[in-house]
């Protein structure tokens, strides 16, 4: 979907279409890894990608071998470029440290036609299921979608997801941001605020449910 998904916000080229300038994801990483940077402690970031021909939508490989972990944002950037164009498109926790999970993407997901409007197929089930069972961590996500979207099934995982123990997601529509008449400054700030709001409320929530065993 990433052929396809920036028709209208990327000039029709694939979103990780490697440019002078950077593409949508990496302008994710960029602003997003600047601002939690002065917040990391180590500056190792764990690196996955998913949703390739090889790992489709069952798995997913890390940046290294050995999951070893990205050294700054600047070494995450670094690696994606030279990773994605030998790829084909189609996390245990430390105990007591707490973590932002950020997923990049296009907001497709595998839909059965026989899914009910207001009901979530086996695949999107799974899904829901994970980040309720994440709710059991000190761990956030973000949701970054990219491209044209829809972006209706990432608004449901932020806002419509019952029986977690906090609400530990949130959805950032990053194209409606970056498409606005504005400074690129301003949009970076609006993207940064947008995408990390939740998270001094989400770190509390983790504090008092004790989730840092």
């Amino acid at each position: 979907s990433n052929e396809w998904t920036g028709a209208r916000c990327f000039g029709r080229k694939n979103l990780h279409f490697l440019r002078q300038d950077l593409n949508p994801y990496e302008q994710d990483i960029s602003i997003i890894g600047r601002t939690l940077s002065t917040f990391d402690e180590d500056n190792l970031i764990p690196c996955y990608s998913f949703g390739d021909s090889s790992t489709h939508d069952k798995d997913v490989f890390s940046f290294f071998p050995e999951d070893k972990p990205c050294r700054g944002f600047e070494e995450l950037l670094s690696r994606y470029r030279e990773l994605v164009p030998r790829i084909n498109l189609s996390v245990d926790s430390k105990g007591g440290q707490y973590h932002v999970l950020v997923i990049i993407a296009d907001g497709q997901m595998t839909r059965s036609v026989d899914t009910g409007k207001d009901k979530f197929s086996p695949q999107e089930q799974k899904t829901v299921d994970a980040i309720v069972k994440a709710s059991e961590y000190p761990l956030s996500i973000i949701l970054v979608g990219v491209g044209d979207g829809p972006w209706d099934l990432m608004q449901k995982f932020d806002d419509f997801i019952p029986s977690r123990a906090f609400d530990n997601c949130q959805f950032v529509n990053f194209t409606k941001i970056m498409v606005k008449d504005i400074p690129i400054s301003y949009k970076e700030t609006e993207f940064a605020l947008e995408a990390l709001m939740e998270i001094p409320s989400q770190y509390k929530a983790t504090m008092e449910l004790q989730l840092f065993g």
